[in-house]
């Protein structure tokens, strides 16, 4: 026997010790009622006897329970406990009358007891030693070597022992000890197949939990009335709401305000009894409105009943933003086509009109009014060539020509020059804070001074009355670096911020629309981003982010050239 105690009780030490409280119990309740049933009847039965056997028999769990303490081997201390109970019960037998009285079958208790601690070997031994104490006592009693106490006081004369008392005594002792041990293994087996199956449905349980808490995916659970019956990690952070607050709360008391739309679907599932799939709904969690793909199927048992359902969701929040970018790629990569086609048809001809103009405006002598048309035309011819430059340059940026270039030189050498242009900086105090001027990147030196003085120039426009233009290099975290140009012009409006980086968008007189286009372009070929914010205290802030190291610029111009 493996152990003791049955797969229900797992500490064999405890089950002892329960097993010895419950054997003194059911002996008091037994014999102590036998005796005092045996004493009513019969006043002058001496029932003294008994009781101090009884005690015996309490004293000896007593010290069975102390000796399993000390630490003595189980098996063997319960082979001694059974024994001295069926001396003590033949002590009983003795002093109620002997194979006469009215407890011969005490012995059943202990064979009980064997049998479910020590399985069939325990019950057919304790059998055969209660039916071999019956017989020698029987025997003795039988040729006078014995006389039992209290048979005088019973209610028939006794009988000398027959073969017939001896058959049915060992018979039932045997049978007794038979199906106790029977019985005794069974349960032993059904109890190991149950603590087996507990096993297995724990860790099936486990690795449920683990599975679903190991999920990247939302998962939501809810039962027939509607209640919250699990969620997983990922399913709280994308709806932010804590687990403990929603389980077994109706999902639109939970979840009503968060996400209507998610309450409805999963309503509307289980009231129509049909699963949803792929599509896309949207939440408010964390102040911020995320877009999810979700599927919603129903749970049903066996029988077909139905018992819930299950959504399953991800945040579509970065799909959406590639789907921009793919969007914004494609509208580039058209624009850029389109810009050089029509730079390509207007550059030739608008030459000849300027070289045309020029040369009338040096031969002819003009004055008044003719002479302020000529200077128009030729300003305007200007900047029409500018246009078409920015477009030319729009459509056909190269890719960046890179080298290790100490990136806080690079802004003051930019800084040196704005300083030196009085007139897009006059009245500006441009101030650099520069927390990186040792680390190098890897980058296109001309096109990034190219992207800083056009970010510097817009500064310094958006601040007609003047102003401070204040440039901040720094490393916020390893891996990148961040420069930061900071103006106290009126900042951009809400409604103009999400085109800023679109092309022929401009929010200045005159514009072209293509320097921050540029721009962004050549950022997004190293790797990097340009972010956008108005300040809190009044004025924007672009800040450029490039990569330290190499990996993502490789993947960034790969896809530069697509686009190109």
């Amino acid at each position: 026997m493996a152990s003791l105690a049955p797969a229900g009780c797992r500490d064999e030490r405890e089950f002892i010790y329960r097993f010895l409280v419950l054997r003194m119990v059911v002996a008091t309740l037994v014999v102590g009622a036998g005796m005092m049933i045996v004493h009513v009847t019969n006043g002058s039965f001496p029932v003294r006897p008994l009781y101090l056997l009884l005690a015996a028999h309490t004293l000896a769990g007593g010290a069975a329970y102390a000796a399993f303490r000390l630490g003595i081997p189980h098996r063997p201390g319960l082979w001694a406990l059974m024994i001295a109970d069926l001396l003590l019960e033949a002590g009983i037998v003795h002093y109620s009358g002997g194979v006469s009285g009215q407890f011969t079958l005490i012995y059943c208790l202990t064979i009980v007891s064997a049998a479910f601690l020590l399985d069939m070997p325990g019950g057919l031994g304790t059998a055969i030693v209660s039916s071999t104490l019956y017989i020698v006592y029987g025997v003795l009693e039988t040729v006078g070597v014995v006389e039992p106490n209290g048979r005088d006081f019973l209610p028939a004369p006794p009988q000398p022992l027959g073969v017939l008392e001896i058959y049915m005594h060992t018979l039932v002792f045997c049978l007794v000890g038979t199906v106790g041990g029977y019985l005794s293994s069974r349960i032993t087996l059904k109890g190991r197949a149950l603590e087996s199956a507990e096993n297995e449905l724990e860790q099936l349980r486990f690795d449920t939990d683990y599975i679903l808490n190991s999920m990247s995916s939302g998962i939501l659970v809810i039962d027939a009335d509607h209640k919250v019956v699990t969620m997983n990690p990922a399913a709280e952070e994308m709806l932010g709401v804590p687990k403990g607050r929603v389980l077994s709360r109706d999902i639109v008391e939970a979840l009503g305000e968060t996400a209507p739309e998610l309450t409805s679907e999963l309503a509307d599932t289980m009231n129509e009894e049909k699963s949803k799939y792929r599509h896309e709904i949207t939440v408010s969690a964390g102040g911020r409105r995320t877009p999810l793909g979700i599927s919603i199927s129903l749970l049903r048992d066996t029988g077909g009943a139905k018992r819930g359902a299950i959504s399953v969701f991800q945040d579509l929040t970065e799909v959406q933003e590639m789907r921009e970018r793919i969007r914004k790629a494609d509208r580039l990569a058209a624009v850029g086509e389109l810009s050089a086609g029509i730079a390509h048809e207007l550059r030739n001809p608008l030459a000849s009109i300027s070289g045309s103009i020029e040369m009338l405006a040096n031969e002819l002598d003009l004055d008044g009014e003719n002479d302020r048309l000529m200077g128009l035309i030729i300003r305007e011819s200007d900047r029409l060539d500018r246009i078409i430059n920015d477009f030319l340059e729009f459509a056909r940026l190269r890719p960046p020509r890179r080298h290790a270039v100490a990136i806080g030189e690079c802004v003051e050498e930019v800084v040196v020059l704005l300083r030196n242009n009085v007139a897009k900086t006059r009245g500006i105090d441009i101030v650099l804070e520069d927390r990186v001027r040792e680390n190098c990147v890897d980058v296109d030196d001309e096109q990034l001074k190219q992207v800083f003085t056009n970010l510097a120039v817009n500064a310094c426009e958006a601040m007609p009355e003047g102003g401070r233009l204040r440039i901040v290099t720094g490393q916020e975290e390893p891996g990148s670096v961040r420069i930061s140009f900071q103006d106290e012009g009126p900042g951009v409006a809400e409604d103009d911020c999400r085109r800023l980086f679109d092309p022929f968008f401009s929010t200045k007189d005159g514009g072209t629309g293509l320097g921050l286009a540029i721009a962004d372009r050549i950022v997004t070929a190293h790797g990097g981003t340009i972010e956008f914010k108005n300040r809190k205290g009044g004025g924007a802030e672009f800040t450029v982010v490039l990569p330290v190291g190499s990996g993502r610029p490789a993947v960034a111009e790969a896809a530069f050239s697509a686009a190109t």
